[in-house]
């Protein structure tokens, strides 16, 4: 399965392409940020905080009753999502030769909740990364969307398919979106150190990756804490370095996986997606074993090429969601 799908298109799983190597006064600052992170999780001015809006998002539920009431009102409350959220469905009325739509309402019935849903959450979280990413550099910041797109859409995949009711789709794309907080975070408060980091492939293979890599999962888990967001987000946060274990939440799982699939989905992209040269694809160089092996114990090994095929798929519209980051 593993050796398939490196013919297929999974890149090659080697770091080294990406590789800029860090100078030693810059691994000492990266050290220092790294190793301060509970200092960091402390303060209330690491990270502005996120939209209540995408908090209600993350508990939005597409079956509940009074769904398509509760989504409408959520896109209605902000003005420049409404604008998103029309603007979309009439580009697809444009597109089948549809009436003009002018309400949320029939945005809605002609997008479908579980796409308008998808819409708000990423364009709320664009709105909140350009707030994070002041100061940081713009190719890095729109590799991290992209990642963050792909991790999402990887994780509703995995979720639709695992059929479970704790890995609600919702949550699990609200999840891959916001797992990384803590990366983000890094970014905002040391710009040109962390731009210098990623671009060495994030020091894999070094202690400074294993430094970052507590950082960047406790600091998330803390700032995910601060904005009020659902347990299984903060666990999402703190827990995806951590290995694929089925003691894990299933929640934890999906995204574990899916943070492990955004490079196989690059890889098949063809020009639907494009990314900055120069900046790794994630800091999982590829499918590895672990990923696979994964997919088996969840009884979804025949499920890997299809949720790299179907995600690949919609790289276009990703595409335009990762417009929302200029």
């Amino acid at each position: 399965m593993h050796h398939a799908l490196q013919e297929s298109g999974a890149p090659d799983s080697d770091p080294a392409q990406f590789l800029a190597p860090l100078a030693p006064a810059q691994s000492a600052e990266l050290g220092e940020l790294f190793q301060g992170w509970q200092r960091l999780a402390r303060s209330d001015h690491v990270i502005p905080p996120i939209s209540p809006l995408a908090l209600r998002l993350v508990a939005f539920d597409v079956n509940a009753q009074q769904a398509s009431r509760e989504l409408v009102s959520i896109v209605e409350s902000d003005p420049l999502l409404t604008a998103r959220v029309l603007g979309l469905a009439n580009a697809a009325a444009q597109a089948r030769a549809g009436k003009p739509i002018f309400e949320v309402q029939g945005a809605v019935l002609r997008l479908g909740m579980k796409n308008v849903a998808q819409i708000a959450m990423a364009q709320l979280t664009a709105a909140w990364m350009r707030k994070v990413g002041t100061g940081v550099d713009r190719d890095l910041l729109r590799t991290l969307w992209c990642e963050y797109l792909v991790t999402a859409a990887c994780s509703a995949e995995i979720a639709r398919a695992l059929d479970e009711p704790a890995a609600n789709v919702s949550l699990a794309y609200a999840a891959g979106l916001l797992h990384d907080v803590g990366t983000l975070a890094l970014c905002g408060l040391a710009p040109e150190p962390m731009r210098a980091f990623v671009r060495s492939g994030y020091a894999a293979g070094t202690a400074l990756h294993g430094q970052f890599v507590e950082a960047h999962t406790r600091l998330g888990e803390a700032v995910l804490v601060r904005f009020g967001a659902p347990a299984s987000l903060c666990e999402v946060a703190a827990r995806h370095h951590a290995g694929f274990d089925t003691s894990e939440s299933a929640i934890t799982m999906v995204v574990y996986l899916a943070d492990h699939l955004h490079g196989g989905v690059f890889a098949r992209t063809g020009d639907r997606l494009s990314l900055p040269s120069g900046y790794p694809p994630g800091c999982f160089p590829g499918i590895d074993d672990a990923a696979v092996e994964a997919m088996v114990a969840l009884g979804l090994e025949d499920a890997l090429d299809a949720t790299l095929d179907r995600v690949a798929a919609e790289g276009g519209r990703i595409e335009v969601l990762a417009a929302d980051l200029p």
